[in-house]
């Protein structure tokens, strides 16, 4: 599992972020987001792209998803949002509008996880 920083883990909580549980444990019927290197953390309703964002702005040095946002020429939080989702191996999750878990790539997650996970919609092309 990813140790993040007090500060990381702050700014996670600002973002509606709570403490991660292994995946064959949580409740997948809330809102979560999950990286299989963290596990499975919910999410307060809205707040799972600003939790995507971060992921992807700690991956690459940045302190918010803001800053990732500017120094990959995306725009936050969407498309911040859908790059974490599109380029991490093993993330999915569920908004508190979707009926349905969402991952990136149907190649991203294992025969397990697809398992525990039920029904999925992947968004990107393999």
């Amino acid at each position: 599992m990813i140790n993040f920083t007090p500060q990381q883990w702050q700014m996670l909580v600002a973002a509606g972020a709570q403490e991660p549980q292994p995946l064959a444990l949580a409740d997948l019927s809330l809102p979560f987001v999950y990286d299989r290197t963290i596990g499975v953390f919910h999410c307060a309703a809205g707040h799972h792209r600003l939790a995507m964002s971060l992921l992807l702005a700690f991956r690459h040095g940045c302190d918010s998803g803001m800053e990732v946002g500017e120094k990959l020429g995306l725009e936050f939080p969407d498309d911040t949002a859908d790059r974490w989702l599109e380029e991490t191996p093993g993330a999915a999750f569920r908004s508190s509008v979707g009926r349905m878990v969402q991952a990136g790539k149907r190649a991203s997650l294992t025969v397990i996880e697809k398992r525990w996970l039920g029904e999925v919609e992947y968004l990107f092309e393999d």
